[in-house]
């Protein structure tokens, strides 16, 4: 083959890989429906990077866990079932615990600061990011969620005395206490909640003020009682390992600073919708109502999330995790970006 004929098979491959390059798809999966706050917020993360990589990396999203439920998010997203994904720490507890930790009733902080914390947490902590090697999982962003409130059909609880017997859905770690005050719990994802109350399969479910309007859940809502919880964070994007490393090194930097901004994004509207929520929920014909329970009773929730904590911590030590120290380390993050907040303000409300 002469040098012309080399030259030309050279430039055809040149374009082939171009052509290829720009067509590289990331199927991604999502557990939740299509609309509120967060599906924006996976919504932003599709379209930025298309945008940033001027088309050659787009994402293919499926909706309502099309590809995999939530509890094979892990295992399926470390295969390469899906490319990435939206992962939560209540359906990983034993595989992944680290990431459920900021699922727990811990320390209350804005869920801004949450995040912050959560994403240093995830980037510069050399044993996690062995571990998610060993699981083959790259971490891209997290999700905060509102402080959790207990949505109730019927009479709901005005007090913990009115939990036995009392049909709870089972969709995380901030339920168990309804169990050990003798409630049932009924195990589903948060997504099943609105047909479960619907068909009477339960009565009560913690969730947060814009998912409940988000899901229509409110319309079946007859009270809402304020449990004081915390703002949780054990939401997180991730990619597969394989893939994310066969992304060109500019790519992978764009993906990361999609990530980074999400939370800004996703944390400005998160704000916004709870206000917007909180009022569709307090006013109006179909308005809900607000139940408060009595400070010593607040006192007793506090006290039964221990055994949960501790639960978690064993559940750390069975994956090799130093459950004390990391949740030091995190309780550090969240003073360190509690000050950021209290000196510069939220990123959306900075001059």
């Amino acid at each position: 083959m002469n040098k012309f004929a080399l030259a030309g098979l050279s430039g055809a491959l040149s374009v082939f890989a171009v052509t290829a390059q720009a067509e590289t798809v990331l199927i991604a999966n999502e557990p939740g429906p299509n609309r509120g706050v967060r599906a924006d917020a996976v919504n932003f993360i599709a379209e930025q990077i298309e945008e940033r990589t001027d088309g050659e990396v787009r994402v293919e999203q499926n909706w309502g866990g099309a590809l995999f439920k939530t509890n094979a998010a892990l295992e399926s997203i470390g295969l390469g079932v899906a490319d990435m994904g939206v992962m939560i720490g209540a359906y990983v507890v034993s595989e992944f615990p680290e990431l459920q930790m900021a699922g727990l009733q811990l320390k209350p902080a804005h869920p801004w600061v949450m995040m912050q914390a959560a994403y240093e947490l995830f980037t510069t902590n050399e044993q996690l990011q062995q571990r998610m090697d060993e699981m083959n999982i790259e971490y891209i962003s997290t999700f905060s969620l509102s402080p959790g409130i207990l949505a109730c059909s019927g009479e709901g609880i005005r007090s913990l005395d009115d939990v036995p017997g009392t049909k709870f859905a089972h969709t995380g770690a901030s339920t168990d206490v309804f169990g050990d005050l003798g409630g049932n719990l009924v195990s589903m994802p948060i997504y099943d909640v609105y047909q479960g109350m619907e068909t009477g399969l339960v009565e009560c479910s913690v969730t947060y003020a814009y998912y409940a309007v988000a899901t229509k859940l409110n319309e079946l809502v007859d009270t809402v009682t304020d449990m004081h919880f915390g703002s949780l964070a054990s939401l997180g994007t991730f990619m597969n390992k394989d893939t994310f490393e066969r992304l060109t090194p500019e790519q992978q930097e764009i993906v990361k600073a999609v990530g980074r901004d999400t939370m800004d994004f996703y944390g400005e509207r998160l704000a916004e919708a709870d206000i917007e929520a909180m009022e569709v929920l307090t006013t109006g014909e179909d308005a809900v109502e607000i139940v408060e329970l009595s400070d010593e009773e607040y006192a007793r929730i506090d006290a039964l999330f221990e055994p949960t904590i501790e639960e978690w911590k064993d559940n750390a030590s069975a994956v090799g995790t130093d459950g004390d120290a990391l949740m030091q380390e995190f309780f550090q993050l969240i003073d360190k970006w509690n000050k950021v907040v209290e000196t510069e303000g939220l990123p959306w409300e900075r001059g």
